[in-house]
């Protein structure tokens, strides 16, 4: 029996299950396969004797995978919640080496993927000895066969707050990946937090899933929260736009709730017909970060009667730290990332590590249960001071608690003396015509010691000059901030988990000064 005042988590499979076992928890949209939190229960309790018992998984041992989104990708998490093991996806848009770097960082007990990956996992374990290995998607790859014969079901128990769930490695943009720590405690925050925000805890949630489940923002953004409360999740193999725009639209289906990337919603705001569409209990739709396309994408979805959700937040803290949750059209033209969720607390901090003052910008500190307690196998006191997280961001508050990402404080360049953030140049610029991406990287310059590069991808026909630029931001920006050199690129470069690779635009930018024809405008 638990002491009065000890935090009681309990296992949401087995609780969902009693309560609710017909309803269905989980969907494949493209095979129209369906789990009952009933059937899930049984296959969650097998799976888990299988880890335990069969190939000698004990708690704190980590369980790695490389499979496309799956309604056993969830299992396969819940399994490991229960037993006290630890689920580690990779990530199978990185390189080999890459993969194998972070197989050694983990040293896993099992690797579990599904027959799409089934090669890659023969290359992997060539490279690193792990123990056992259970693949889904075949007769001879021994998932589900194994968890027919299970004899011993594992029953759902309270849950550790403190215990480890899953670690996420980081895309690796700004160094070597580090392993993000989720407890049960992080996810049950974050559902928590989500309740407040996004109506997640209301019956009939049903969330469509359609970013990739070794991501946070797959993972652990709408989907575990929509689970926590009992709700329904339908996941795709991978996006699809007009997919997409079926599966929101179908009424049968019934999609209330819709997470993804910026572009996502670019692809899928630009269809034809998406104008025309309807959606019959689509009420919430969510993303993160700032660009050329944010209104657009806003305007569009605002159009049906959608809210629109924008939010900031990182593996590391919820994900999300904050959320405009309600409707607020100035708010959202203002460039802000909404106020922060209830069981947060942030505070702007200047280099000294004291609070700057209202209005200014200062480094992003979170605090509270949904936070990491740290990277694997790293030294914590690297990334906290106290109980705060330091996460890099800078940004500012404004009188009503908005809150404005305006850059990564590594990201910062000083010109002239001044500082200048990225991301409020970009917000400043998102507008300009004819550009559908932009992004700003400060480089060296003989006279201000730095300055700002923009690098552009264009519509199709579409031209942009750099005194066009710096026409159209007269009067959104000071003049220090205005860039000096423009590059325009087919694809902006990016990282194997889609960010924008800035430190590519700067390599990009410094061997064009060493050619003949001399640096880009």
């Amino acid at each position: 029996m638990s002491p009065v005042g000890i935090e009681i988590l309990p296992d949401w499979v087995a609780r969902h299950a009693r309560v609710r076992p017909a309803a269905v928890a989980l969907a494949v949209a493209e095979t129209g396969e369906t789990v009952t939190w009933g059937a899930l229960e049984d296959r969650v309790g097998r799976l888990a004797a299988v880890l335990r018992d069969d190939l000698g998984v004990g708690v704190g041992d980590r369980v790695a995978l490389v499979a496309e989104n799956d309604w056993r990708v969830l299992e396969l998490q819940f399994a490991c919640m229960r037993i006290g093991a630890i689920l580690v996806p990779l990530n199978w848009r990185l390189a080999v080496a890459e993969l194998v770097a972070m197989l050694a960082d983990a040293e896993p007990a099992v690797l579990v993927h599904d027959a799409e990956w089934s090669g890659l996992a023969d290359r992997l374990l060539t490279a690193v000895p792990v123990p056992s290995r259970l693949g889904w998607g075949t007769p001879a790859a021994g998932y589900d066969g194994a968890i027919a014969s299970a004899a011993r079901p594992v029953p759902g128990r309270d849950l550790d707050p403190d215990a480890a769930t899953h670690v996420l490695y980081t895309s690796g943009t700004t160094g070597l990946p580090k392993g993000v720590i989720c407890t049960n405690r992080t996810l049950v925050t974050q559902a928590l937090n989500l309740a407040h925000t996004s109506r997640m805890a209301e019956r009939g949630r049903h969330h469509l899933n359609i970013v990739p489940l070794f991501h946070a923002g797959g993972l652990n953004v709408f989907t575990n929260p929509a689970l926590y409360w009992g709700g329904r999740v339908t996941t795709t193999r991978r996006f699809d736009a007009r997919a997409t725009l079926d599966l929101l639209t179908d009424p049968d289906l019934r999609i209330t709730h819709l997470c993804g990337v910026l572009q996502n919603y670019e692809w899928l705001v630009r269809l034809d017909g998406f104008a025309a569409a309807r959606f019959p209990a689509l009420e919430t739709v969510l993303f993160g970060g700032w660009g050329p396309s944010t209104l657009e994408i806003y305007r569009a979805l605002r159009a049906h009667g959608i809210q629109v959700q924008l939010s900031y937040g990182a593996s590391e803290i919820g994900p999300n730290v904050s959320i405009l949750a309600a409707a607020d059209d100035e708010a959202a033209a203002a460039g802000s990332s909404g106020t922060v969720v209830p069981h947060l607390r942030i505070r702007l901090t200047g280099a000294d590590g004291a609070e700057v003052a209202a209005g200014e910008v200062g480094e992003l500190w979170v605090r509270g249960g949904g936070v990491t307690p740290g990277y694997w196998r790293q030294p914590r006191e690297e990334f906290f001071d106290g109980p705060w997280f330091r996460t890099g961001d800078a940004g500012r508050l404004d009188a009503a608690g908005h809150l404005y990402i305006v850059g990564r404080i590594k990201e910062v360049y000083r010109t002239g003396g001044e500082n200048v953030y990225p991301a409020e140049v970009e917000n400043a610029l998102a507008g300009l015509p004819g550009v559908v991406e932009l992004a700003v990287v400060g480089v060296p310059d003989a006279t201000w010691g730095e300055t700002g590069l923009l690098a552009v991808v264009l519509a199709p026909a579409a031209s942009v000059t750099l005194d066009e630029v710096r026409a159209y931001a007269e009067g959104r920006l000071a003049r220090y901030k205005l860039p000096s050199h423009l590059l325009v690129f087919d694809e902006m470069p990016r990282s194997a988990t889609e960010k924008v690779a800035r430190a590519r635009i700067r390599e990009h930018f410094e061997k064009l000064a060493t050619e003949p024809s001399g640096r880009p405008s």
